[in-house]
């Protein structure tokens, strides 16, 4: 038996956390809050900001654990690389967890490397933007550093830049500065997949629906291994191009990408799963691939035979979906239907929080989406129809 901290323990943690639990493994988990709902799958607890590096190692220092890791969390990315380092533990190092948190750094990296991403400038001020603004009269301002789309904003005139600019500066954790960049029209992807012994392999890749009132929030993921549409296998070769030339040494990825005129543009990649459980149920369930034994052994430094993901041959029938709910704005009086989430024989997952009460807004980012819903099986068609029939029977009763 090892031990194994988790930093980080929200909902998106749990899998993790059960993952290493089964395996046999003692596991320690830090998070801000006393009541995590990670926290009741551990052996045990700490409290800690997952941003507080010095803290997490005071943490880490006492139970010295045999490894450090997380997932679906950014923030978390270089509070484990700093332990790890600090303990003299397996990881991906500092540079390289910089290099996936940083998008100024990311995005420095591939302008250098002749990856495709967008046109961009740092920004300490919204006049250092507005060069960006008048050429292609559209833009995108975010954070330097964040998660789930916080302080992401589609900017089309000067106003709205001088309105939301502090917004992303506030969410900035390593520096006060926002990212602009130019406007992409065209579909996004996701794309994951694991490094094993240095080398990458995709295991998911999805196509997304974004919000009408918000296009920087998905609404909706589609998640199959065929397409006549859209040309996945140059998703997957760009990715692995991307993650092997960053020389990620192991670990899970997580990159974003919109296509124009045959290229993959990177909108980010990150050095952890897709969040909203989309590493820690969907993958696991498209591929048949168990990610986090990988994950878990590589942290561990045990010989991860990389033999079966090398081989693995996708099942091109599976299918699934992650819908998230717009129930629209207003007070909630109930919420109907939830037993249909409970009960149906396709959910991989779920989430609804929203009670009586509750003041519904069009969410501003990832994390203030009211709920969403995992389906799956090997008929797209028979997908789809449920899912229409789960949209139709959970419904939230306003005010």
């Amino acid at each position: 038996m090892a031990k194994i901290m988790v930093v980080a323990g929200g909902d998106w943690q749990i899998e993790l956390v059960k993952k290493a639990k089964s395996m046999g493994h003692y596991v320690i988990c830090s998070n801000l809050y006393e009541d995590s709902p990670a926290f009741i799958y551990a052996d045990a607890c700490e409290v800690s900001d997952v941003l507080d590096k010095e803290r997490n190692l005071e943490i880490a220092k006492k139970y010295m654990p045999d490894a450090v890791i997380s997932d679906q969390s950014d923030i978390a990315v270089t509070t484990v690389a700093y332990l790890n380092e600090k303990l003299g533990l397996r990881g991906i190092g500092m540079e390289k967890a910089d290099l996936f948190t940083d998008k100024s750094a990311q995005r420095e990296f591939c302008r250098e490397k002749g990856i495709a991403v967008s046109d961009y400038k740092i920004c300490m001020a919204p006049e250092d933007a507005v060069p960006l603004l008048e050429k292609y009269g559209k833009i995108v301002i975010k954070p330097i550093d964040s998660q789930s789309s916080r302080g992401v904003y589609t900017i089309e005139n000067r106003n709205q830049l001088e309105e939301k600019y502090m917004s992303s500066i506030a969410w900035s954790n390593r520096r006060k500065a926002f990212l602009a960049e130019e406007y992409i029209d065209g579909d996004e992807f996701t794309i994951d997949g694991i490094v094993i012994n240095g080398h990458h392999y995709p295991l998911c890749i999805s196509v997304k629906e974004m919000y009408p009132k918000n296009l920087n929030i998905s609404r909706t993921q589609r998640f199959s291994y065929l397409s006549d549409q859209y040309d996945y296998e140059l998703l997957r070769k760009t990715n692995k191009e991307l993650i092997e030339t960053i020389g990620l040494p192991m670990g899970l990825t997580h990159s974003e990408y919109r296509v124009r005129n045959g290229t993959c543009i990177l909108i980010e990649a990150g050095a952890r799963g897709g969040g909203s459980n989309l590493s820690g149920k969907i993958v696991p369930f498209m591929s048949g691939i168990d990610h986090y034994e990988y994950l878990i052994k590589e942290a561990l430094g045990d010989e991860a035979d990389e033999t079966d993901v090398k081989n693995c041959i996708f099942n091109t029938d599976r299918y699934a979906v992650m819908r998230f709910f717009d129930f629209g704005e207003g007070i909630v009086d109930r919420v109907e239907g939830v037993d249909v989430l409970k009960s149906h024989p396709m959910m991989i997952d779920y989430q609804i929080k929203i009670q009586p009460g509750d003041v519904l807004k069009q969410p501003e980012y990832g994390r203030l989406r009211p709920g969403h819903f995992i389906i799956g099986a090997d008929d797209k068609e028979a997908v789809i129809k449920e899912e229409k029939k789960i949209l139709e029977a959970v419904r939230v009763v306003l005010r």
